[in-house]
C-alpha cells in the first residue's frame, strides 16, 4: 500500500506560475502568467492584453490585443500578436441617430501570404440609401484588400492601432459618400488550413465585458472555431 502511494506521488507533476511576455515587436512587455507544469507546455497558449497597458497611452484602452505563445526562453513564454479587437462600448459611442452603420467581414492576404479575417465598419454622417451602401461596401472591400496586401501581419496591426489604415480608407471612401468614421472592429490571423480561427484568450486583468454587436451567421461560424486561452493570473 505504501509503495502504491509513493508511486502515485511520483506521478504527480507540480504546476507553477510561469510568466508570458510579448515578442520584441511590443518590447517584450509582460502579459501575464500561466499555471502550467512545465515551460514547454506554454507553447500554443493564448492571452489577451489591453493596448493601453502595453503602450501607456490611456486613449488606446478600447483596443484588446490577442497573443499566442510561440516559443519559450528562460522559462518564459514569448507570445506573438495574432489579432486585435475594438471594445463594443467604444463602437456604441461612435454610432449616433441620423447616421448609418455599415459592417463587413471578409478574408484578405498579407504581403507575406498570411490570411487574415478583418471586420471593418463605416459610420455615415447622415442616413443613406441602399444604393449608397452598396457602393461603399464595394469600395471598402477593394480598398482594404489592397492595403492589407502591402503589409505583413505585424505591420498591419501597427497600421490599425495607430489609425493609419482607418485614416487612409476614410480619405478614399469620402469620395463616394461623406463618412463620420472608419474603424476596424476586429482583425485576426487565420491559423490552420480551412479555418478562420479567431483567437479568444483570457485577458490578464480583464475588464467587465459588454454585449457585442450582433454578428452574421458567417462571423458566428468563424468565432465558433476559436481557440480557448489558459487560466491567467492578474497583471501586477
Amino acid at each position: 500500500m505504501a509503495d502504491a502511494k509513493q508511486a502515485l506521488k511520483a506521478k504527480v507533476v507540480k504546476k507553477k506560475w510561469l510568466p508570458i511576455q510579448a515578442s520584441k515587436f511590443f518590447d517584450n512587455a509582460f502579459l501575464g502568467e500561466c499555471y502550467a507544469p512545465a515551460p514547454e507546455l506554454l507553447i500554443g497558449r493564448t492571452v489577451a492584453a489591453n493596448l493601453a497597458n502595453l503602450t501607456g497611452d490611456i486613449r488606446q484602452q478600447s483596443v484588446t490585443l490577442r497573443f499566442v505563445v510561440m516559443s519559450v526562453e528562460n522559462d518564459t513564454g514569448i507570445a506573438d500578436v495574432v489579432g486585435c479587437e475594438m471594445a463594443p462600448s467604444a463602437i456604441r459611442r461612435i454610432v449616433r441617430r441620423g447616421s448609418d452603420r455599415i459592417d463587413e467581414s471578409f478574408v484578405c492576404e498579407t504581403s507575406t501570404g498570411q490570411k487574415v479575417i478583418i471586420k471593418p465598419m463605416l459610420i455615415t454622417k447622415t442616413a443613406t440609401k441602399s444604393a449608397v451602401h452598396g457602393s461603399l461596401r464595394k469600395a471598402l472591400i477593394s480598398g482594404v484588400a489592397k492595403y492589407v496586401k502591402k503589409h505583413s501581419f505585424e505591420s498591419l496591426i501597427n497600421e490599425i492601432i495607430t489609425a493609419k489604415l482607418q485614416t487612409t480608407l476614410k480619405a478614399e471612401l469620402k469620395k463616394t459618400y461623406p463618412l463620420k468614421a472608419v474603424e476596424v472592429r476586429m482583425l485576426n490571423l487565420i491559423r490552420g488550413e480551412g479555418k478562420e480561427n479567431e483567437i479568444k484568450g483570457e485577458a490578464a486583468g480583464k475588464e467587465d465585458s459588454l454585449p457585442a454587436p450582433q454578428e452574421t451567421a458567417e462571423e458566428e461560424q468563424a468565432s465558433a472555431d476559436a481557440l480557448q486561452g489558459p487560466e491567467l493570473a492578474p497583471q501586477a
